[in-house]
């Protein structure tokens, strides 16, 4: 794909000289000297450093393990990137599905279902990987229609519906499989019985992974992950530390920011 060179300019606003100046009175800010400076926290490197580190060895042994499916491997990828601790494992990750693309090959180690197809597609797209988007013509019938049978795979059409968002100009086949998935997730809002499900369901419809601030998705996550029937627990506490020890740093970055400020 060519790359496009946008160049802006800047513009000038002019005001009609018969125009009114109006007075805008502006509530001052909370966010003063004396209260960025009462910020604490104890999630600091001295503190927590070690433990931050003991977690991510065990992350990384989960990531690197051999005898595990693809579609675990792939889920576990999608949980670290969506608990915002994707930056610390991305070689880990890189290799990880490399080993992915590579056992698939063979089409013996390949999850048929729509939720592993349209995850593995995901995934592989961010990381830079070339798939092409004729995965997803298995789950269409003789007529060239998707599968009346998936309309009600709730997890399937979720995972399609994330997809599609990395689709390139020009992918029908992935408009096709946006309109499908967005028609039933929003016939089954309101259906829903697991309570998770639901909730991840609705996010996506009012804002898919593609275009969330992966900090506030952290965050969100967070909670919505320590909700699930399968939690791993290691991975759940290391993202609560290190998202208080980045949230420490920040606020330590402010005080700082805010003295030098001070000074002129």
């Amino acid at each position: 794909m060519q790359a496009t060179s946008i160049h802006f300019q800047p513009s000038i606003l002019t005001c009609p000289q018969n125009a009114k100046k109006s007075s805008i009175s502006y509530k001052a800010s909370s966010w003063s000297q004396n209260f960025i400076e009462s910020l604490k926290s104890d999630y600091t490197e001295d503190i927590y450093g070690e433990r931050q580190k003991k977690l991510k060895e065990e992350v990384k042994k989960m990531i690197e393990e051999k005898d595990v499916k693809a579609v675990a491997l792939l889920e576990l990828i999608d949980n670290i990137q969506r608990l915002g601790l994707g930056y610390h494992f991305k070689n880990n990750i890189k290799r990880a599905l490399d080993r992915i693309v590579s056992f698939e090959q063979s089409d013996e180690g390949e999850d048929k279902s729509l939720h592993g197809t349209a995850l593995r597609f995901r995934l592989l797209r961010q990381h830079g990987f070339d798939v092409s988007q004729d995965v997803f013509n298995q789950f269409k019938d003789h007529n060239g229609n998707f599968n009346a049978c998936l309309s009600n795979d709730v997890k399937g059409l979720l995972s399609l519906h994330e997809a599609t968002y990395l689709a390139f100009e020009g992918e029908t086949l992935l408009d096709e499989a946006k309109a499908f998935a967005l028609l039933n997730l929003k016939h089954h809002v309101g259906r829903i019985n697991d309570s998770n499900l639901a909730d991840q369901v609705s996010h996506s419809l009012d804002l898919p992974l593609q275009r969330r601030m992966v900090r506030l998705e952290a965050r969100e996550y967070i909670d919505a992950y320590n909700k699930k029937d399968d939690t791993n627990h290691v991975l759940l506490e290391l993202a609560m530390v290190d998202f208080n020890m980045v949230q420490s740093k920040h606020q330590r970055e402010l005080q700082d920011l805010t003295r030098y400020v001070s000074l002129y």
